[in-house]
């Protein structure tokens, strides 16, 4: 696990620092025996194990989403070993996952900017990114200067920033709030700074302090609890009720699968409203024929 923890192409990851977390549980679990001796029955009933286990961070244990990502990782350092030569099969591949239920939230527009009120200064323009542009949280927090073009309004992700490791391109010039967010962010740089959004000292915003913040907001505005990762979902919503074509939005998200983007996207009152009216007219309209064509 460590060496393959070590690989250029593990390192180089955006979610590297989660998968060092992940790894802790591996380790804990296989860590005193050989690769070549864990079996898939292991793996499996490590998967149900680990549904008994209380996650240090959140209090609650293991959802199942959690547990995929875990065996995930395991999956993909044992096929780096399978090419190294190292190990002869996968007892991770072709294992069982977990249902994962969409625990998303959308996040309505006045109930964001009650929680943006609430926030730290340092804090609001990594939580305006993430409601406008539906970027991940790394890829905000980790997002340098180099890969922001201010002139034409736009930022290039190239594929090490992202966590489907395919480029993406995102345009910032057609939303005023958004424009300001980067404009502000450039006065603000200091001299070296490679970080667009820093604290006020130029040090990196705490990725974990985040969480910890957006529910303290939350409690304050009387609202939620939310995630940073809510905004994702939010954002998603917000352009499907725009009109936009998910075609559009896959690209602008990131997202890959048709599956994962509707877990992304959420219905409210107003969209089923409106659909059912349509529902209505075209029913009308449909019986108003049938009426006619019997009359005649």
């Amino acid at each position: 696990m460590d060496w393959g923890l070590e690989q250029d192409v593990m390192s180089a990851k955006v979610s590297a620092p989660d998968d060092l977390a992940r790894a802790v549980h591996l380790k804990a679990e296989f860590g005193n025996r050989k690769a070549a001796q864990i079996t898939p029955l292991m793996v499996d009933n490590f998967r149900i194990k680990m549904k008994k286990v209380v996650s240090e961070r959140t209090g609650k244990p293991f959802s199942g989403s959690s547990i995929n990502k875990m065996v995930s990782l395991a999956r993909r350092i044992y096929y780096l070993a399978m090419d190294a030569g190292m190990v002869k099969s996968n007892p991770f591949a072709r294992r069982g996952t977990f249902k994962e239920e969409p625990k998303g939230h959308y996040i309505p527009d006045q109930a964001f900017w009650k929680i943006y009120k609430h926030l730290p200064d340092y804090l609001k323009p990594v939580i305006l990114v993430a409601y406008l542009t539906g970027m991940r949280r790394g890829e905000i927090l980790e997002l340098k200067w180099d890969r922001v073009n201010l002139s034409e309004g736009y930022v290039d992700l190239t594929p090490d920033d992202t966590k489907t490791d395919e480029p993406r391109r995102i345009y910032f010039g057609s939303i005023n709030e958004l424009k300001d967010v980067f404009i502000n962010a450039d006065l603000k740089k200091k001299a070296g700074q490679e970080l667009v959004f820093t604290k006020d000292d130029g040090s990196p915003v705490p990725k974990w302090y985040i969480r910890d913040l957006l529910i303290d907001a939350c409690k304050s505005a009387k609202v939620g609890p939310y995630r940073l990762h809510d905004l994702r979902h939010t954002f998603n919503t917000n352009m499907t009720k725009a009109g936009v074509d998910q075609v559009v939005v896959m690209k602008l998200t990131g997202h890959k699968t048709n599956a994962m983007f509707l877990r992304y996207s959420h219905i409210d009152q107003e969209q089923s409203e409106r659909a059912m009216k349509k529902l209505n007219g075209f029913l009308l309209q449909k019986n108003g024929d049938e009426k006619k064509a019997v009359s005649k």
